[in-house]
C-alpha cells in the first residue's frame, strides 16, 4: 500500500478562525505540553528509542498505549477506500497520541507509526490513568484534545465505516442512528445516488444485489443488515464481561441519571459498570437542544451532554458496556446477579436502576410497519434531514414534543403539533411555549388526535380528527414524530421490586413492602423494596421528568450506595 497525505491541517499560526472545526483549533486539538509537563509525564511511563516506520498501534487494537513524543515524530493515519494510507496528523516533540478509545477497551480507530527516528515516552493504560489523576493540568489538556480529535474524525469523514443503504428505510436509519449516537465516524451513501455511488461501492466490492444496509468496516469485510449487537461486535464497540468479577455497583441504563451515578461512584473509588441497551443518553440523548440545563446558557444537545458524561465516567474508571440489554435481576441473594439478553451474567453488591421510560406508542393500524419508515421517536439532525422543506407532524404537548417542534421548524416547511387536550402541557417550559407561539412554521392543533396512517413501504399520508367536532383532515405527510407520555422500562425486573400501578419503581417512604428489611430498618430515600437496589430518574415513581433532576438523583444516590455497601459486607 502507498501512503498519501490526507487532510491538510493548518498551522497554529493560520488565520482561519472557524471554531466549529476541531482541526482549526490546533492549540487545543493538537496541543504541545510544556517542558515541565513532559518531564512529569515521562516519569509515569518508559522511555523508548524507536526507528522510523515502527508501528505503535493499529486500527482494531484494544488498549492502545499513550505516547508522548520526546524526539522525532509520530504519524497518525487511516486506510482510504482505495487502499492508500492517508495521514491525519503528525505529532512532533512535546505532543501526544490518542483519542477517546484511550478510556475504554473498544477497538482503536486509527493507526500510528514513527514518522522518523525518535524517542517517546510510552504509558500503558494504568500508567495513563495515574497520570490523569496526579496531574490535573495535563489531564485538562489531554481530555479536551481527545474529545476534539474524535469530533474531527467524524466531521471530516476519517477512519469511518461505510454505510450503504436507501436513506429513508428503517434499518438504514437504525444503523446510522446507532453509530451516530455512539460517536462512531460514518460515511453514508445511497446506492441509488448515481454513477459516483456505484463507483464507490464497486471499490468496496459491493457490486450486484445486496440486503441493505451494507456496513463496510474494512475494505474486504462487510455486514448485510446487521443487528446493533452484531455491528458493535465487529466494530469493537462491545466489551467483554468477566463473569468472575464482582462490581461494587452496577448501573442499568446510561441516561442522565445513570451516567451521573457512574461519574460519582467511579470518582469515589467504587468499581462501577454501566449496562446500556443502545447508546448513552437515554431519551435525553435524542433531544435536539436542551436550553434550560444549568451551565449551558446557549443550550446543549442531548447527545453532546451524554457524550461528555460518558467520557467523564470512563475517565474515573467506570466501564460502560453496550449494547447490552438486561433481561432479569436475581434478587434472591447478594451479590445480586444481573442476566443479559444473550445469557451473560454479572454480579454486583449494589444496583442502581436507571432504565428510564420510553415514549408511548399509538394503537393505530399499520403503525408498527411505519416505525423507522416515517414514524420516529427522536428528532435529531438525521431525522431532520429527511424532512427538509416538507410538512411534518409532532404528536404530543410536553417538553420533548416542544423541543422537537422547535428544532424541526428550522428544516421543515410546516410543523403540525397535534395535542389531544386544549393546548400545550402545563408542565412545558415557558421558553418553549414562547418559541412555539412566535414561530410561523409551527401550527398547534388542540383537541386533535392522529387517526390514520397510509403508504406503501414508507409513510406518505396521515389523517387526524378533532376529538370535539369529529372533523377529519388528510394530509400528504411522510414523517410523524411521536412524543407521547412515558412507559417505564421495568419489564426486566419481573416482580423483584415494588412498583406503582403504572410500573414505575417505588422508593423510600413510598415503599409499602418492607419484608426484605430488618425489623427497624426502612429504605433510604432512593432505595427500593430490595436493600441495596436503588431507582433514579424517569423510572422512579413520582420523578420530575427533567434532565437536571435526573442528574441530581444519580449524584445523590451514590451516598446511599456507600451506606449499603458498608452495612452489608459481601
Amino acid at each position: 500500500m502507498s501512503t498519501s497525505s490526507g487532510m491538510r491541517i493548518p498551522s497554529e499560526s493560520g488565520a482561519d478562525t472557524d471554531t466549529t472545526d476541531p482541526y482549526r483549533r490546533m492549540t487545543q486539538t493538537f496541543p504541545r505540553l510544556t517542558d515541565e509537563q513532559v518531564a512529569r509525564a515521562r516519569c509515569f511511563g518508559q522511555v523508548e528509542e524507536l526507528r522510523a516506520g515502527t508501528v505503535l498501534f493499529r486500527r482494531g487494537d484494544r488498549s492502545a498505549d499513550f505516547f508522548v513524543v520526546l524526539e522525532g515524530s509520530i504519524e497518525v493515519y487511516h486506510e482510504a477506500p482505495d487502499g492508500t494510507l492517508q495521514v491525519i496528523t503528525v505529532h512532533g516533540p512535546q505532543q501526544f497520541t490518542g483519542e477517546l478509545d484511550l478510556f475504554n477497551d473498544r477497538k482503536t480507530l486509527v493507526n500510528g507509526r514513527m514518522g522518523e527516528d525518535g524517542q517517546v515516552a510510552r504509558l500503558h493504560r494504568p500508567e495513563f490513568r495515574r497520570l490523569l489523576v496526579a496531574a490535573p493540568d495535563i489531564s485538562e489538556a489531554v481530555m479536551r484534545a481527545l474529545i476534539l480529535r474524535r469530533l474531527g474524525l467524524i466531521q471530516h469523514g476519517q477512519a469511518t465505516v461505510l454505510v450503504a443503504g436507501p436513506p429513508t428505510t428503517a434499518d438504514t436509519l437504525r444503523v446510522l442512528r446507532f453509530l451516530e449516537r455512539n460517536g462512531y465516524p460514518v460515511t453514508a451513501i445511497d446506492p441509488a445516488a448515481g454513477p459516483s455511488a456505484s463507483e464507490l461501492l464497486s471499490r468496496y466490492g459491493l457490486g450486484g444485489r445486496r440486503t441493505w444496509p451494507v456496513v463496510v468496516y474494512r475494505p474486504d469485510r462487510f455486514l448485510e443488515n446487521p443487528t446493533n449487537r452484531e455491528l458493535a461486535h465487529h466494530l469493537g464497540l462491545a466489551e467483554e464481561l468477566d463473569p468472575a468479577l464482582v462490581f461494587d455497583l452496577a448501573v442499568v441504563g446510561a441516561g442522565p441519571a445513570g451516567l451521573a451515578a457512574a461519574v460519582y461512584a467511579a470518582s469515589e473509588g467504587l468499581r462501577t459498570v454501566v449496562l446500556e441497551a443502545e447508546a448513552p443518553g437515554g431519551q435525553a440523548g435524542t433531544s435536539s437542544m436542551i436550553e434550560n440545563y444549568l451551565g449551558f446558557p446557549i443550550g446543549v444537545t442531548g447527545q453532546a451532554l451524554a457524550g461528555r458524561a460518558q467520557v467523564q465516567a470512563q475517565k474515573f474508571g467506570a466501564r460502560i458496556v453496550l449494547p447490552r440489554l438486561v433481561a432479569g435481576l436475581d434478587c434472591s441473594q447478594r451479590p445480586y446477579t444481573i442476566t443479559l439478553e444473550d445469557g451473560d451474567r454479572l454480579r454486583a453488591r449494589t444496583v442502581v436502576v436507571a432504565t428510564g421510560a420510553r415514549y408511548r406508542r399509538l394503537d393505530l393500524p399499520g403503525r408498527a410497519g411505519f416505525e423507522g419508515n416515517g414514524i420516529h421517536y427522536a428528532a435529531t439532525l438525521m431525522e431532520a434531514g429527511l424532512c427538509e422543506g416538507e410538512d411534518v407532524v409532532v404528536v404530543g404537548g410536553a417538553n420533548s414534543a416542544g423541543q422537537a417542534a422547535v428544532f424541526l421548524s428550522r428544516h421543515a416547511r410546516q410543523v403540525h403539533m397535534l395535542i389531544r387536550g386544549p393546548g400545550l402541557s402545563e408542565g412545558m417550559s415557558r421558553y418553549l411555549e414562547d418559541r412555539i407561539a412566535a414561530s410561523d412554521r409551527i401550527l398547534v392543533h388542540p383537541h386533535t388526535e392522529l387517526t390514520g396512517l397510509d403508504g406503501d413501504e414508507h409513510l406518505s399520508r396521515v389523517r387526524w380528527a378533532d376529538n370535539q367536532t369529529g372533523a377529519m383532515e388528510t394530509r400528504t405527510i411522510a414523517n410523524v414524530f411521536l412524543m407521547l407520555g412515558a412507559t417505564p422500562n421495568t419489564d426486566w425486573l419481573r416482580g423483584c421490586l415494588e412498583t406503582d400501578h403504572r410500573g414505575f419503581v417505588r422508593v423510600g417512604t413510598d415503599v409499602t413492602d418492607r419484608r426484605m428489611y430488618a425489623d427497624d430498618a426502612q429504605p433510604a430515600g432512593l432505595e427500593t423494596s430490595l436493600p441495596g437496589v436503588f431507582a433514579v430518574g424517569d423510572v422512579r415513581a413520582g420523578s420530575v421528568k427533567r434532565v437536571a433532576s435526573a442528574v441530581g438523583e444519580g449524584s445523590v444516590v451514590v451516598s446511599a450506595v456507600h451506606h449499603a455497601l458498608a452495612d452489608h459486607s459481601v
